[in-house]
């Protein structure tokens, strides 16, 4: 999970300096000349944004699957 929002996070970053670039380094934005690389690296994002979403839900559903106590087994 945390690797997960780590790479997503380091990605978005990556895309907003090639987007806007970075005038206090000197890095100039490439997304001017390389609009269509740029605009496909966008949705990548916003699929690996929504594949985090769902490995959440999941997650979320698996822990309380197994903090709920099993009715089965506690029968009188």
């Amino acid at each position: 999970m945390a690797l997960a929002s780590a790479g997503d996070g380091a990605a978005t970053f990556m895309s907003e300096l090639g987007r806007n670039g970075n005038s206090h380094a000197r890095w100039n934005k490439i997304c001017d000349k390389f609009e269509t690389y740029c605009n496909r690296g966008g949705a990548a994002l916003i699929a690996s944004f929504i594949g985090f979403i769902l490995l959440l839900i999941i997650t979320v559903m698996s822990i309380t699957k197994l903090l709920k106590p099993n009715r089965i087994n506690h029968a009188p």
